[in-house]
Order: structure tokens, then C-alpha cells, then sequence
């Protein structure tokens, strides 16, 4: 397509002056004005409205949520949070609490629903293409150990998963790119949606902004590095990106990084998680390594780190950092008193985090499609889009509960898994889980192995029999849990040190923070409690108690 020498100068000078996003300032702000300025909107303000569409004919759906006092001649702000792996968009927009803090802040709040065509037990799987998910073996080896190999996580758009040992773990539908990383032929799912929201709603195009958690974390990196030039900040979740697949930004894009001080699944200042995966610690998705410049290279940052403040300082034990002092835009790392979750365990708390940081952000330069400088037009869009239902939205309190399929593995009564304050057998050792902790059996492993050898099979998110003990103390009838073996301990370097454990899976079918609600606690022994935020699958959580204080005390934090 041919374009006029003034479009191409105007493109080639936004292009010169887009370094980075700058600090919002509402009385100065001048609002980007998207193609739907001025269109009555689709979507029923002050309701949540379920909605498909096809994108190069695959099928998706999103959630959206247009404020109760929506004026379709006034640009809004608009924010996707990217669901966490196997979670359903309902589920991550009342856990997150993005959503529900949309009528009170002014922005548009979408909660697209990732990939589930993988049709193993406890499914629909979700997922998200990035960050090298489903590139294994990469430039930096495997994404996995041996003992981490799960063909079952194979999805049909994948194919044939014929990588050795199988790491490939998401869908294979493009997201953003083909390969779901790299910065080449950039187009897919969730630009597409951006570009339909922008022709559909009043959308300010300076402030447009991506977050997500888990595998939606990742994604939220991805989309970061894809989509630098449209967006105005981002903000991953216990994200990463797996070894040798991290990347920055062409130019500056505020971000805030967020994991918890006891996050083995994907953790942050260790590459081995517990169930055999392997990550970019955040230090280097900034500072840079061999296979990236670093974020703070794109953002211009110089200068000690210092103290970032956030309004939830202390909460939870909350400290963020930022990485120097960057011209592009803020680079920030948090962390908190807490595991795989939503900050705080609350979605109240997460959503205030996410969206304080997000919207002091706007991009100037970009006036829509993805584009910098002028709004140039584009192909990518969702197209056929259907209305499947309209709901109440979210509150902080929402619970949901779901019905869960049965487990094919049948525990015995017996003597494992108990509570630490009756005793725990001599081949158990009592291991911090979530908030609680729970006797736990050990697992040997040839440690003179690198990575330590353990004589179990890790992880999965199907019952197995995987060499852990299935008989448990003080069992219920009809109890769906099963046990897993985790490279887990009271360090968040367990896999590389050897240490091994086995732990009771429950279903955790709500969305309220750590706790995963009555329905799903009756599945665990005596007066144990289902919690989430110990495993990769955000929709199941880990059997422990809490009798005693935990062992804050006794972790250590590598």
C-alpha cells in the first residue's frame, strides 16, 4: 500500500522522537482519539459482557468491561490483564481486581481469555504463546529438565511436540507472533483486539496498557517487547521469560516487575523452578545478558538503584526498587511476603498496585493501529464478533466456584501428609506451603547430577502415580487431591539443591485470593485448607495447615 511522502516523514519523525512514554499529567494531557469516538458502544456500560470473535479463524474470547458513565465522545484509557495458565477470563478478572476498580479510576477493563485446545483431565487448559513456551530446545538449551518432561502438556495447535524432553507446555496459536516470541512478523490475537477496541470504543490511544499473571505475566512481557511502540506501560505478574528467550523493548516502556518472596514456580532470582522449568531471573531481564541488551538499556537507565514508593508500601511487605533512573520510563522490580498469587493474596490489593503504577503512563506518539505518529490504518482485527452474555461485574468479593472432574487417583488412609503440630514420620520434613506448611515426604535424588536427579516424576497437573506416597492422615471420603512432587523446600532454590517433596493438589476452583473456598477444602485431610499460589496451574492450589505460626522464620530467601 502506497503512502503520501508527508505520512512517511510524519511516521519517520514520531518514529525518531518515540524514546520512551511519559508521566501523565491530567491537566496537560492532550487525549489520543480512536476511530469509535463518537460510535455507540457494543458493549453495555457497567456490565461485564462475554463476547467471541475469530482471529485468522481461530476462535477467542475476551471479557470487557465499559464503565456505568461511558461517553462515547470521551477517550478512555484501556487495560488487558492476561489470564494465568489454565485460568478461565471469569476467574482472573474477579481474582485480579482490575476490573473492579474501573468505574472508580475511568478506564476500559478486557480480560481476554487465553487457548485451551488441550482436552487432558482437569482442562480447559488456557494458555499463552510467549516467551518461548513452545520454541524448546532454545537458544539457551531445553526449557526443562528430564524429570520435567510432560508430554500430556502437548496442545493440538502444537501439533507433534517432538522436542526431547518434552518442555512445550502452552498453545501454539499466535498471540502476537507465530512463535509466540521474537520481534518478527508481528500481528495475531491480542494487537488484533487492541485495533477492533480502537474502531469499536472511544479509546484514548496514548494510554494503552497490558498486565496479566503466570503465563499471562509472560505474556504481558511478550506483548511489551512486540508492541513497544503502542503501548504506554505494562505490567507482568509473576512473569518471565524461559532461558535464552528474554528480550527488550526497540524503545523505552515503563515496567513493573512483582513476584513473591517464596515463588518457586516461577521465581525470581533463581532460573530452576520446582517443577523442572527454566527461567530468566529478573536481574537479567533488565540489567541484560548474552541474549538480551536489558530493559534498562531500552528505558535509557543510569544511576544507583533506589527505593520506587508505591501507596502499598509495607503491605504485606511490600518493597519495590527501581533500576536507576530511566528517561523511558520507569523500570521497577517488587516483591512481596507471599508465593505464585495476586499481590497480597487479595484482589483489592492487586488491582490498586497494578493500576497505580499502569496509569501514570502515557505514549504520546501513538495515535492508534499500533503505530507511531499519524494513525495509520490496519488489517488486524477480530473479526465476527459475537455477544455471548452480559454480567454483573466483579467485586473484591466475588468467590466463584466451578464443578470439578473427578480424580482417577485413589488416596488411601494411612499416615502421610498430616498436621506438623501432631508429628510428622521420620521420612517427612515439615515444608512451608503458601502461608501454611504441611508434613511433607522426601523424595531422594543423585544430587551429583547437574540438575540434581530426583526419584520421582515433577510436577503435572494430572494425577499420576509418581513415586510419592498416596496414603494420607485424617483422609475424607470422596476426596479429589492427589499428591505432586515438587523440587520444593523451605529455600526457593529446592530443584538445584536437591531437595524434593511430595504435596497434596486440591481443586481450587475460586477466585478470592489465596484461599480456594469451602467447596474445595473439604478435600483436604483433617483441618488442612486448599490454598492457592505454589503451583504453575492457577486453578488448583496445595493442601496445608495453619495451627502454629509458619516458618517465617526458618526460610531462607537465596
Amino acid at each position: 500500500m502506497m503512502i503520501s511522502l508527508l505520512t512517511f516523514v510524519l511516521l519517520c519523525n514520531a518514529l525518531a522522537s518515540d524514546f520512551g512514554a511519559r508521566r501523565y499529567d491530567a491537566e496537560s494531557h492532550i487525549s489520543g482519539r480512536s476511530k469509535g469516538c463518537g460510535k455507540d458502544s457494543p458493549y453495555t456500560p457497567g456490565k461485564t459482557t462475554v463476547a467471541k470473535g475469530y482471529y485468522a479463524g481461530v476462535q477467542w474470547q475476551f471479557r470487557v468491561y465499559v464503565p456505568s458513565y461511558y461517553d462515547k465522545n470521551k477517550p478512555m484509557p484501556i487495560i488487558l490483564q492476561f489470564p494465568g495458565w489454565t485460568m478461565s477470563a471469569k476467574q482472573e478478572e474477579a481474582g485480579a481486581g482490575i476490573t473492579a476498580r474501573a468505574d472508580e479510576l475511568g478506564y476500559i477493563s478486557v480480560t481476554p481469555q487465553g487457548k485451551g485446545d488441550n482436552d487432558n483431565w482437569g482442562g480447559p487448559w488456557y494458555s499463552w504463546n510467549a516467551v518461548g513456551t513452545t520454541q524448546s530446545p532454545g537458544p539457551g538449551g531445553p526449557i526443562c529438565t528430564q524429570a520435567g518432561n510432560n508430554p500430556s502438556y502437548c496442545y493440538e495447535s502444537c501439533g507433534a511436540c517432538k522436542d526431547k524432553p518434552q518442555c512445550w507446555w502452552t498453545t501454539c496459536d499466535d498471540g502476537v507472533t507465530p512463535t509466540g516470541t521474537g520481534t518478527k512478523d508481528v500481528g495475531g490475537y491480542i494487537p488484533g483486539l487492541y485495533n477492533t477496541f480502537e474502531e469499536q470504543l472511544c479509546i484514548d490511544t496514548t494510554r494503552e496498557y497490558a498486565a496479566g499473571e503466570s503465563n499471562g505475566g509472560m505474556m504481558a512481557y511478550q506483548v511489551g517487547v512486540d508492541m513497544a511502540h503502542r503501548l504506554a506501560a505494562i505490567f507482568p505478574q509473576f512473569g518471565s521469560f524461559h532461558r535464552g528467550f528474554n528480550l527488550a523493548p526497540p524503545i523505552g516502556l515503563p515496567v513493573m516487575d512483582l513476584h513473591g518472596f517464596h515463588d518457586t514456580t516461577v521465581p525470581a532470582n533463581v532460573s530452576l523452578s520446582d517443577n523442572g522449568y527454566y527461567y530468566t531471573v529478573t536481574k537479567e531481564i533488565f540489567d541484560g545478558n548474552v541474549y538480551s541488551p536489558g530493559w534498562k538499556k531500552s528505558n535509557g537507565c543510569a544511576g544507583p538503584d533506589f527505593h520506587y514508593p508505591t501507596a502499598f508500601d509495607g503491605q504485606k511487605e511490600l518493597y519495590c526498587v527501581a533500576v536507576g533512573t530511566c528517561p523511558g520510563g520507569d523500570v521497577v522490580r517488587c516483591a512481596w511476603n507471599g508465593g505464585h498469587n495476586w499481590f497480597g493474596n487479595s484482589a483489592k490489593m492487586n488491582g490498586g498496585l497494578v493500576t497505580e503504577f499502569l496509569l501514570k503512563w502515557t505514549r504520546p506518539s501513538h495515535a492508534g493501529g499500533g503505530f507511531p505518529g499519524a494513525a495509520q490504518p490496519s488489517e488486524m482485527r477480530v473479526s465476527n464478533i459475537t455477544i455471548l452474555a452480559e454480567e454483573e461485574p466483579p467485586s473484591f468479593e466475588t468467590i466463584l466456584e466451578e464443578v470439578e472432574p473427578s480424580s482417577s487417583i485413589v488416596l488411601e488412609a494411612g499416615s502421610h501428609y498430616g498436621d506438623p503440630d501432631n508429628g510428622c514420620l521420620p521420612d517427612e520434613e515439615i515444608v512451608r506451603v503458601g502461608t501454611g506448611r504441611v508434613c511433607s515426604p522426601k523424595i531422594a535424588s543423585d544430587r551429583q547430577s547437574d540438575p540434581p536427579v530426583p526419584q520421582c516424576h515433577i510436577g503435572g497437573v494430572t494425577p499420576a502415580r509418581n513415586g510419592c506416597p498416596v496414603d494420607v492422615r485424617r483422609l475424607g471420603s470422596g476426596s479429589l487431591a492427589w499428591p505432586v512432587c515438587l523440587g520444593k523446600s523451605n529455600s526457593t532454590d529446592g530443584y538445584a539443591n536437591g531437595e524434593f517433596h511430595c504435596m497434596l493438589v486440591c481443586p481450587c476452583p475460586t477466585s478470592s485470593g489465596k484461599d480456594c473456598g469451602a467447596a474445595a477444602d473439604v478435600h483436604c485431610p483433617g483441618d488442612s485448607r486448599c490454598e492457592r499460589g505454589s503451583l504453575m496451574s492457577r486453578t488448583q492450589g496445595l493442601c496445608t495447615y495453619h495451627g502454629s505460626p509458619d516458618l517465617k522464620g526458618s526460610i531462607v530467601v537465596v
